[in-house]
């Protein structure tokens, strides 16, 4: 004990001493009166001897010699004397050294000076037992005199445990200091219920350049900014943490300069036993760096998805101007190659024929990319054989593989899976296209292989050029193409693995690869497995279109000259009579000329002056009364176009069109109620 508890406790000792040393004086003083009075004295004494025995407390007195003449029960079991041990016996037994030695003149120099050190005044010293081991006590002495005689008695009390206790304390709250202080990236304060700061770290002196001279019994709310002072922050934090327990915040705090960091701020309630509030502990960290940090990853990400966002409405832009001449050329390349059949000039045509073919590729290819990020694709999932897809892309890269001396090998499979059978046919055509174009020797293997309960992996080996390990994430970017620093266009373009991508991210498939530069590559992608065997099917063999009705009426309308013109030439070679116009309104004039209903609509979505195809084709179809089978035509790779064209209900063809494509669409036209607005 401490302070004013520990003052209280002495006294009642002290108090207690004296009325011990009372009760033996008259036990003292009774035994010198007459025999009439022993029956009473000798009750008195029986009295209190058993009071004397049955305190929790040590209680001994000696004589002025220091001699001891009564050691209670309490007394026994504290020193571990029996009492006929010790009465008689000089009470320095129960003191070590130096007490021991010092004991005796200590006595007698109060005898005679009255100069006391612990007579009357108690304190805590140091006894030792019979064993001779040592343990602190709290003595108080107090003293009587009889006939002249005086008599002391000693009350004590074994404090070891409560010593044991104090010392465990000690030591914690010194550990505690000696980690608070080294502490110097957090500030630990200890603050009262009312919000005054009663303790200030190193850590709290170095992040808010406030001394704890300067802290200690000041407000909390000094490191908080004005405008968080005005808000009511500070005693908003307290009153969360008394609330809750725990109060933990992130915000702007300020230093003794009046600069300012970012700290991330938590606040503990500090209750005692009783459960009443002594106050909160606070511990602060400055996280300014992180949170520029974060600031910085933040606007690095808005300047992204701003930049994909302007590359997206670029490509739009730009493959819409690039669609309509690779879309006039594609049409007057297919009317030349009729008209100059045996031609000497047939040879440079077929060389124009494959430079517009490999720029088409690449409008396509950047048309699908654009889809996908339009979020216009959407997987219709199906049970399906795999062999479906597996024997029709053997048998579309055999021949591929043999030009270039390397052996492309197909395991069979007849399991089922769950998918959308021509978006994950996309997918493993483009790593089947990879891995022939980059494998010059050896083979290249697909397959497929069961991979737990549920799911098929179908796997793309190569004994290719390899990926280096730092560049694996990277191939799936667009226009991103190892080994072809030359860009060579027959090496590809770059965004087979980024269509694959987004393909198996909308599927929600997943696609791992392993790879080694120098021996080859391994693509997986992992299907569901619908968990039916299927029967290997027979190869389908696709029907060729055949040409419509030729005689009928088509109109075109396109607001680009060139585009129409080579367009109505490929139409009008498959017998067609074309009605060719650059709007809507054009095309009215020649039709009421004509006085026939159109057999067909072909309109470009993007027409002059903000009209659109759909427009065009809905008046034409009210004026004639009749829904008449249309198809709409679109350069448009712009998200929201591609979103308004599909919206329409009209069936959608994508320029560059090749003509066979146009053809087959024609067909497919005239037979379905696809080309009806909706």
């Amino acid at each position: 004990m401490r302070g004013k508890p520990m003052a209280v406790f002495q006294i009642a000792l002290l108090t207690f001493a004296s009325l011990v040393a009372g009760l033996i004086v008259g036990l003292a003083i009774g035994r010198r009166r007459g025999v009439g009075t022993q029956v009473q004295l000798l009750e008195s004494r029986g009295r209190a001897a058993a009071i004397v025995d049955a305190a929790v407390d040590g209680i001994v007195t000696i004589d002025e010699h220091g001699r001891v003449e009564s050691f209670n029960r309490a007394a026994e079991a504290i020193f571990g004397y029996r009492a006929d041990e010790v009465i008689g016996c000089n009470v320095k037994v129960l003191m070590p050294e130096p007490y021991r030695s010092g004991h005796d003149r200590y006595l007698a120099n109060y005898l005679a000076t009255g100069e006391a050190r612990i007579i009357g005044i108690g304190r805590e010293v140091v006894g030792q037992r019979k064993d001779g081991s040592t343990f602190s006590m709290d003595l108080a002495v107090g003293e009587s005199r009889v006939s002249g005689r005086r008599i002391f008695a000693g009350i004590i009390r074994d404090i070891t445990a409560r010593k044991r206790v104090e010392e465990a304390l000690r030591v914690s709250e010194e550990r505690f200091r000696v980690l608070v202080d080294t502490i110097q990236d957090y500030a630990i304060t200890l603050i009262d219920a009312q919000g005054v700061v009663m303790s200030w770290n190193p850590g709290a002196e170095r992040l808010y350049g406030w001394t704890a001279e300067e802290m200690v019994g000041a407000e909390s709310s000094r490191f908080y900014p004005l405008e968080a002072v005005t808000d009511g922050r500070p005693a908003l934090a307290l009153g969360a943490a008394a609330t809750d327990g725990c109060y933990q915040e992130e915000g702007w705090r300020q230093r003794k300069d009046g600069s300012r960091f970012w700290a991330h701020v938590t606040v503990w309630a500090v209750r005692g036993d009783d459960g009443g509030l002594r106050g909160f502990a606070r511990i602060s960290r400055d996280m300014t760096a992180q949170k520029r940090y974060e600031d910085d990853l933040r606007q690095a990400r808005d300047a992204a998805e701003r930049a994909n966002a302007a590359k997206t409405k670029f490509l739009a832009a730009a493959s819409h101007d690039l669609r309509q001449p690779v879309q006039a050329l594609l049409f007057f390349t297919s009317v030349l190659s009729h008209k100059l059949r045996g031609h000497p000039a047939q040879g440079l045509l077929r060389d124009l024929q494959s430079s517009v073919d490999g720029l088409n590729i690449l409008l396509d290819s950047l048309l699908d990319v654009s889809k996908l990020d339009a979020g216009l694709v959407t997987p219709k999932e199906t049970d399906f054989g795999v062999a479906a897809i597996l024997d029709r892309l053997a048998g579309e890269f055999q021949p591929l593989a043999a030009d270039k001396g390397i052996e492309l090998r197909m395991v069979p499979s007849s399991l089922m899976i769950r998918s959308d059978p021509a978006l994950l046919s996309r997918v493993v055509q483009n790593l089947v296209a990879n891995a022939v174009r980059y494998t010059t020797r050896g083979r290249v293997l697909l397959g497929c292989r069961r991979h737990g309960a549920g799911t098929l992996r179908i796997e793309v080996w190569d004994t290719g050029i390899g990926i280096p390990p730092e560049r694996t994430g990277e191939i799936f970017e667009e226009f991103t193409q190892l080994g072809n620093p030359e860009r060579d266009r027959t090496q590809g373009l770059g965004l087979g693995l980024a269509i694959v991508d987004r393909l198996t991210r909308l599927l929600g498939h997943r696609v791992t690869l392993r790879s080694e530069v120098g021996k080859g590559s391994a693509f997986v992608v992992e299907v569901p497995l619908a968990g039916v065997p299927a029967a290997r099917p027979g190869r389908a063999r696709r029907p060729s279109p055949s040409a419509p009705a030729a005689g009928g009426v088509v109109v075109l309308i396109d607001d680009e000259a060139i585009v129409l013109r080579g367009l109505s030439l490929v139409l009008e070679g498959w017998g067609y009579k074309v009605v060719a116009a650059a709007s809507l309104d054009e095309a009215v004039q020649r039709l009421a000329t004509l006085q026939q209903t159109p057999a067909v609509i072909l309109a470009d979505y993007r027409l002059r002056e903000g009209r659109t195809g759909t427009e065009a084709v809905r008046s034409l179809r009210e004026l004639f009364r009749t829904a008449i089978p249309s198809i709409i035509i679109t350069g448009d790779t712009a998200p929201e176009r591609l979103r308004e064209a599909e919206a329409s209900g009209l069936s959608i063809l994508h320029k560059p069109i090749q003509p066979p494509a146009l053809r087959r669409a024609l067909r497919e036209t005239l037979a379905s109620p696809r080309g009806m607005l909706h």
